[in-house]
């Protein structure tokens, strides 16, 4: 728009110098008309605005049209002399300075000018076209209801620069609004207020209006952080000192803590950060344009309806800088004015050219040196690196190794050669070094390598090699294989001594499941009770039957029939108590049965019998809520019944302090959406402890008074060892539950 300008600034003053000229050559032809064209400006003549609009009205004539124009500039001047009597008294001038030389056209600028036409034109300018020509903040005035008064159209800016400055702020909590004291500033606040009202639910705004340039400097210096600033206008301040919008920006601008922004170009180079603007070059271009069309007979109406404007986002690159925004954030399409040309932008043909030719100067005496530098470098850089991967494997215990697979020889740093048990200066080849493998790792090791072979890659897994004088020691290998010519040709590897580590291990393990043992027997002896009540009963039943049978054999009245349900009672008490003793022996067993296929649901339902006379002791009722169609799970039996026994000997106690009526646990089954099985124990007690809850599973802590601490720790590593996992929470109603999650098993359920 600058460049257009400019270039329309040129035209106008040799366009008339052509027209001259033309018509001094044909002679005698009669001259253009004149048309007066009188531009009515609400503010000063100096407001940098007016400036602007009159330059690009009048460039915008001198190319736009063939006829001479007169062109006429007035200044009403109505935020510093506002008021009816002022008006009057202009209407009196123009009238007598107009009476001659009537315009064919006014072009009002600004509300103030064309609410003092609408309220004159009868008298001053009846017979004159007029186009009104807003700019942003200027209320809509009712006067524009006259079809013979074009309005050209101006896009809303305030609320897309607001847009903008909440993208380019996010964290913006306040906007603060700064504008003048004086009529003018009051008037253009109201219309801003207005449109911004849409706003009110998503920022919080804050406006200084009432206060002097140094009351206003004061609190803009002191903002709160995630502040932005819109700035409106400033005539006149609340001490009654006036200014022009621009120079009261220039005045308190350096004092913000926070980026300004605002909707006028004249304001971009002064202080704010940008906006989204009509620029005054553009609204005088438009309204001569529209102006123009009017005086060759277009219609008013007509002419505004094929005009139309577009806002630009303008920023100033000082203040990008200023404020850290970049550039990349701005939105698509804005115009950064005042950007400073880089060095290189200023120069770069001059530098371009200066190190073209050092760097063809420097290429030809690195030519020279590179070849007698090359062997020294290589043999140095060589020498180095075998250095660094020495000290590197020394200090990390690392030992290495290389195998040429065509040759099918190996070699190994003295590290590797102690590590396997073979003298420094033996030969090695793949099966030699293979022999030193455990047998049992053998074919695995063999089976990794040719993997990595055939797919190229690498191959790691950790073994066990057997010494020349029979020490065992655990290794972790890695190796990469190397390829030419689409072929395996080399495969370079460390090896490193994880004894220590896997003896480690092994230890926890032996140590895990000593606990878990222990566990059991203390779980076993807490239901001593029960367990003594279980047997009990078979017992109980086995003498019961044996003496009936006793005594009617002895009154000779027991036929054959009666002998055989006397007998078949009697076996199944036996069996059931060798059922209870088997599970005891199994609960006793230090080291743990192997896994197999079972149903949770019988699982539960073994270890209920083992609780019955605890649930007794304690008033409590159980009540299960078995899925029909569990998947089944591979899991150690008596590893199992340890965690559900915990778990529900817990919900007993759990429940002591709740009335008897009221105490129940419920156990459930059902099925996970994701192939695994789950297992719940609720109790109705006082729930999880409120803070940390996830305390209760760790080793020691506990919630009883005499609680070891232990029980809950055991279950989840059982229940880790299985692949799931147990986890608890509070349940709606009061009370916790506790939920064991495990896997399906994936062969095929019998």
């Amino acid at each position: 728009m600058l460049i257009l300008l400019n270039r329309i600034r040129r035209l106008a003053f040799v366009v008339p110098l052509c027209v001259a000229w033309f018509n001094v050559a044909i002679g005698g032809q009669a001259p253009a008309p004149v048309q007066r064209v009188l531009v009515l400006y609400s503010d000063e003549r100096l407001l940098p605005a007016n400036i602007i609009v009159d330059e690009a009205i009048r460039a915008a004539f001198a190319v736009g049209t063939n006829n001479r124009i007169e062109f006429y500039s007035e200044f009403l001047d109505v935020a510093r002399f506002p008021g009816e009597e002022q008006q009057q008294r202009q209407r009196d001038f123009f009238r007598d300075k107009y009476r001659e030389r009537p315009p064919d056209l006014v072009i009002a600028v600004s509300g103030g000018a064309l609410v003092f036409l609408a309220k004159h034109r009868t008298d001053l300018f009846a017979g004159a076209a007029i186009v009104y020509c807003p700019v942003a903040g200027d209320p809509h005035p009712d006067h524009v209801s006259d079809a013979g008064i074009a309005e050209l159209p101006v896009p809303d800016s305030i609320a897309p620069t607001l847009e903008m400055m909440l993208r380019l702020h996010p964290d913006t909590r306040q906007v603060v609004v700064v504008s003048g004291n004086g009529p003018r500033d009051r008037q253009m606040a109201d219309t801003f207020r207005q449109e911004i009202t849409t706003f009110g639910n998503r920022i919080a705004f804050t406006w200084l209006t009432n206060l002097s340039m140094e009351e206003l400097r004061a609190k803009l210096s002191r903002l709160a952080d995630h502040t932005v600033v819109l700035y409106l206008t400033m005539f006149q301040d609340a001490a009654g000192k006036t200014f022009t919008p621009r120079q009261a920006l220039e005045a308190f601008a350096p004092a913000s803590r926070a980026p300004i922004y605002g909707c006028y170009d004249t304001y971009v180079g002064h202080g704010i950060v940008g906006g989204s603007i009509v620029t005054f070059e553009e609204v005088g271009l438009k309204a001569a344009q529209l102006g123009i069309r009017m005086l060759a007979g277009e219609d008013a109406q007509a002419a505004v309806r094929s005009e139309s404007h577009h806002a630009v986002p303008m920023f100033d690159w000082h203040q990008l800088r200023r404020w850290n925004i970049s550039e990349q954030r701005l939105p698509p399409g804005s115009m950064v004015r005042f950007k400073e040309a880089t060095y290189w932008e200023q120069h770069y043909r001059i530098i371009v050219t200066a190190l073209s030719l050092c760097l063809l100067q420097a290429l030809l005496i690195v030519a020279l040196l590179v070849q007698l530098r090359r062997r020294r470098l290589a043999e140095v850089a060589l020498r180095e690196s075998e250095q660094q991967m020495g000290l590197a494997a020394s200090a990390g215990e690392l030992a290495m190794w290389k195998w040429d697979i065509l040759q099918d020889e190996i070699w190994m740093s003295d590290k590797g050669c102690a590590l396997f048990g073979i003298a420094p200066d033996t030969r090695l080849d793949y099966a030699t070094l293979s022999a030193r493998v455990h047998p049992e790792d053998r074919a695995a090791r063999d089976a990794a390598i040719r993997r990595a072979l055939e797919t190229q890659d690498e191959y790691a897994m950790e073994y066990r090699v057997v010494q020349a004088d029979g020490q065992v020691r655990w290794i972790a290998g890695r190796g990469r294989v190397e390829c030419g010519g689409g072929k395996p040709l080399r495969m370079r590897g460390i090896s490193l001594d994880i004894t220590e580590r896997r003896q480690a291990e092994l230890e926890a393990t032996r140590q895990r499941n000593e606990l878990a043992h222990r566990s059991r027997v203390t779980l076993l002896g807490e239901l001593s009770g029960s367990l003594a009540h279980e047997l009990n009963q078979p017992l109980g039943a086995i003498v019961t039957n044996a003496g009936a049978a006793l005594r009617s054999l002895a009154r000779d009245r027991m036929t054959r029939e009666k002998f055989r349900e006397v007998l078949e009672d009697i076996v199944a008490a036996g069996q059931r108590a060798g059922e209870i003793i088997r599970g005891i022996k199994s609960m006793l067993r230090k080291t743990d049965g192997a896994r197999q296929l079972m149903d949770l649901n019988d699982v539960i339902g073994q270890t209920l019998m083992l609780t019955q006379a605890d649930a007794l002791a304690h008033d409590c009722a159980i009540l299960t809520e078995f899925h029909p169609a569990l998947p089944k799970v591979k899991a150690d039996v008596v590893q199992l019944q340890q965690v559900l026994l915990n778990l529900i000997l817990n919900a007993f106690e759990a429940s002591k302090d709740v009335p008897k009526l009221q105490r129940r646990v419920i156990i459930r089954t059902e099925r996970d959406g994701d192939g695994a099985v789950r297992a719940c124990v609720r109790d109705f007690g006082a729930g999880l402890p409120t803070e940390a809850p996830e305390r209760i599973f760790e080793q020691f802590f506990s919630t009883k008074r005499e609680g070891t601490g232990m029980g809950l720790f055991i279950s989840r590593s059982i229940v880790a060892a299985h692949h799931g996992t147990l986890f608890a929470e509070n349940a709606e109603g009061g009370g916790a539950q506790f939920w064991v999650r495990l896997p399906a098993s994936k062969e095929i359920n019998v």
